[in-house]
């Protein structure tokens, strides 16, 4: 809400801060005084958005249906609900800037100290699961080095 009102304010007073710095008449002054104004203006809010979209601020969970409820939040600070089972969480191997698990194919970040029931928490990210150390896989061909 911060990020999109002063957004907002920054819209509204651009034409008297264009004004002002207008009538300085210095060319390289009122140019890099326009780029700054409009660059934070639209940049910073987009720049919000693209890093807080995977959030989870809620995470329900519903035992009749087995299901989990995740709320993030849009662009536009509306809540927006994601329904999904544990079984299809996907943990990559290597995740991404500010994700924990893929659920339903959006990338979610989750903030384990969150969790009044922590049993949840291991049933989401599979640590109840056996683990795979992936031992009887080969490696794609021309990734091994041939001996003599």
């Amino acid at each position: 809400m911060f990020s999109l009102s002063s957004s907002l304010v920054g819209i509204i007073a651009q034409p008297f801060l264009y004004q002002e710095i207008a009538s300085t008449g210095n060319v390289p002054i009122i140019i890099a005084s326009y780029s700054f104004i409009g660059f934070f203006t639209v940049v910073t809010p987009i720049l919000l958005h693209l890093i807080t979209r995977k959030y989870i601020t809620h995470l329900d969970y519903n035992p009749e249906s087995n299901t989990y409820t995740a709320r993030t939040v849009n662009f536009f600070c509306m809540t927006k609900e994601t329904e999904f089972k544990a079984e299809e969480v996907v943990v990559p191997d290597v995740p991404g800037m500010f994700t924990t698990f893929v659920a339903k194919g959006k990338a979610m970040f989750l903030d384990p100290r969150l969790f009044d029931q922590p049993e949840h928490y291991a049933k989401i990210m599979g640590y109840d699961k056996p683990i795979d150390f992936k031992l009887n896989e080969k490696p794609p061909p021309g990734t091994q080095k041939e001996t003599s």
